[in-house]
């Protein structure tokens, strides 16, 4: 076994127990799913049939295995990052409706109070 097969294997056990996690706190909607579970297979792949990867480096001509991880690390940072970001934008998102129906409510009830 060799440096890039630990590799693999602790990535795999990593990224096994994010899933669980996740499932367990039943935030794991289907996008999740297939990005955890096609990670899962491909570092499995990669694990027990390394010479794939010489076939994978050839296509995109990537001369070394480790600029293929920081390339890959690095599509994966900028999906959790945009996948962040929509987070947010939604919860600014219902937090403005929030204010607007409270503000509607107030407004409604002081017109309630000086018909009285």
């Amino acid at each position: 076994m060799n440096l890039l097969q630990i590799f693999f294997i602790v990535s795999w056990l990593i990224i096994l127990a994010l899933a669980v996690d996740i499932a367990k706190k039943e935030k794991f909607n289907a996008l999740h799913f297939l990005v955890f579970i096609s990670v899962w297979l491909w570092l499995l792949l990669f694990t027990f049939y390394p010479n794939i990867l010489q076939f994978v480096w050839g296509v995109f001509w990537i001369p070394r295995w480790a600029d293929v991880l920081v390339y890959t690390s690095i599509i994966f940072l900028i999906y959790f990052v945009l996948l962040l970001l929509s987070k947010i934008e939604q919860g600014n998102e219902d937090i403005t409706k929030i204010v607007r129906e409270i503000a509607i409510l107030k407004n409604k009830l002081n017109k309630n109070e000086k018909n009285k």
